[in-house]
């Protein structure tokens, strides 16, 4: 079993030791904007998903929706029934899903 070090590490604190909260941030994925849904169907080709979800700060009805995607190779693997958890902004008079992960 090999050991770790601290020196090996990368440093989340200032000189003093306090914890360096901006580095924190930075480094960890901020999940707290990513709403759930399931997968209704996707379009690779067309770069989009249709995703049924909860209402969302954006989107307060809630309900079925086909979205366009920023990075349609997200789609990949993806299927009818999947959970999926995504973060979506307004783009022009639409929408696009700006993030995508697969919750399976």
């Amino acid at each position: 079993m090999s050991q770790v070090s601290a020196a090996s590490l990368p440093a989340f604190a200032d000189a003093d030791g306090h914890p360096d909260i901006e580095t924190c941030a930075a480094e960890a994925p901020n999940d707290t904007r990513l709403a759930s849904g399931r997968v209704v169907a996707v379009d690779p080709a067309a770069g989009r998903i249709t995703l049924d979800y909860r209402p969302l700060p954006l989107l307060p009805e809630g309900g079925v929706r086909a979205f366009t995607v920023e990075d349609p190779t997200v789609l990949k693997g993806l299927g009818a029934g999947d959970r999926v958890r995504f973060e979506v902004e307004r783009d022009g008079r639409g929408f696009v899903v700006t993030r995508l992960e697969n919750s399976n």
